[in-house]
């Protein structure tokens, strides 16, 4: 049975007090591949965390890696519901391409569970037989359409997300979920923003506590989207990175007031 518990998006500094102490948001990275490549991997070593990485190849499913323990370890991909993942070749949109292969998304309904959020059963899982609490990878394809479609209002008050939009989440460990990018047109997405290119880095840490999966999806239903390029992962130390302030270029959905602080179950 899954679990989703609340996790609200994080809103512009100064909508709305928050203490530290009170609660723990993740921090965000949605950017240029670039920029969101040197702002993850900085974060993590500043956190006292190193950066792992596993190039994509497009047919490969398991990734073999030596964790921060020296130890040999795996991280696997699947669909969230245990089945293979679909790949493509490497991603490019006006010159701009992704370091590897990616993992084909298709958002869509077809493979949801009875109380998934609507995109969740279409998403990619990385099992990681070492724990980790932070991901980043690159993203294809994203905000190219289907900006205006409208979320269940359960989702929007459980979640604190937007009516409208194409989202991409992350969830940790089959919960957690939470709404790191919304897009309402294509200058969302920093690639086109930067060089006109429908391509972007997204990542999260979750240093409340470390997990050995974590799912991502997206809702923009008709958007082809890919992920994948290079995977970037770490286990940083619980409580190095809690409640950042978004620097230029970190993307933390900007403008949403922080909403429904107290925790929400959803059952599968």
């Amino acid at each position: 049975m899954l679990f989703n518990k609340l996790l609200p998006t994080a809103a512009a500094a100064g909508l709305m007090a928050l203490s530290a102490q009170a609660y723990a948001l993740p921090n965000v990275f949605n950017d240029t591949i670039a920029n969101g490549i040197s702002q993850f991997d900085s974060t993590v070593v500043a956190a006292g965390g190193s950066v792992g990485t596993a190039q994509i190849v497009a047919g490969t499913s398991v990734y073999n890696y030596t964790d921060l323990n020296g130890n040999p370890a795996t991280v696997t991909i699947t669909r969230p519901n245990g089945s293979a993942a679909s790949f493509g070749s490497a991603y490019t949109s006006n010159g701009i391409t992704t370091t590897g292969d990616v993992i084909n998304i298709n958002p869509g309904i077809g493979l949801d569970q009875p109380g998934d959020i609507p995109g969740f059963g279409s998403g990619v899982t990385f099992t990681f037989s070492s724990a980790v609490n932070a991901l980043g990878f690159e993203i294809g394809d994203w905000a190219t359409c289907c900006t205006t479609g409208t979320r269940p209002a359960d989702v929007q008050s459980d979640f604190g997300v937007p009516a409208t939009g194409s989202g991409l989440w992350i969830a940790f460990d089959g919960g957690n979920a939470f709404l790191t990018a919304n897009a309402l047109s294509a200058n969302d997405n920093p690639g086109v923003v930067a060089a006109n290119s429908f391509t972007n880095f997204i990542g999260a840490i979750d240093d409340t506590s470390t997990f050995t999966s974590v799912t991502f999806f997206g809702d923009g239903f008709g958007e082809f989207l890919v992920a994948g390029g290079t995977l970037r992962f770490s286990a940083v130390p619980e409580g190095s990175v809690s409640n950042p302030i978004p620097e230029p270029g970190t993307l933390v959905l900007a403008g949403l007031a922080l909403v429904g602080l107290g925790l929400s179950r959803r059952k599968q």
